[in-house]
């Protein structure tokens, strides 16, 4: 869900990489300069170098061939072909660490951008997985926090939930988005 970390987890990931003396390359959806147009930003603001593209295509262009680890991040924003290049890298033997919402405001698996598949393939795809949670802030009739653990997203425009038609595409932070429990 939203606010897990997803992108503090594959900065930590390509960290370990880079340590070791691999060579790591970053790449980002277009789509998604919330903060940076050359960084991938967590929420809390730990970044990270990373190459903004538009496609597929775009990534596969600028994937240079000595590089051994491909992060992804906000993977859900590309088409669904990123699935089968992320299986032939892995296939390669490069290492492939994709970031991700796996479930859209709706608890529905999220569609990646050209309608095909849904993040629900790319976990069919994947050698492992990690699924994180946030925690729910949703306050209760006293004011408290819940405190939970959140897997659920929930969108807002101007403080009110938005309807379940609403376009599952819309890119932001805290200002539209609250983590939920069930």
């Amino acid at each position: 869900t939203m606010f897990g970390g997803k992108s503090t987890e594959l900065i930590r990931r390509i960290t370990r990489y880079e340590i070791v003396g691999m060579t790591v390359q970053v790449f980002g959806p277009s789509i998604d300069t919330r903060y940076s147009k050359d960084r991938i930003t967590s929420h809390d603001k730990l970044q990270r170098e990373a190459n903004y593209v538009r496609s597929v295509q775009e990534l596969e262009d600028k994937l240079s061939p000595s590089t051994q680890v491909i992060g992804i991040d906000e993977v859900q924003f590309f088409e669904s072909s990123i699935i089968e290049t992320c299986e032939r890298y892995a296939n390669q033997g490069k290492i492939v660490i994709a970031a991700g919402l796996l479930k859209d405001f709706r608890d529905e698996y999220f569609p990646f951008s050209d309608g095909k598949k849904t993040m629900s393939d790319m976990l069919k795809a994947a050698d492992t997985s990690t699924i994180l949670t946030a925690i729910c802030n949703a306050k209760n009739g006293n004011g408290d926090i819940c405190g939970s653990d959140a897997t659920r997203v929930q969108r807002f425009i101007d403080g009110q939930v938005v309807p379940y038609d609403s376009p599952v595409v819309q890119v932001g932070g805290k200002e539209s988005y609250a983590p939920r429990c069930r």
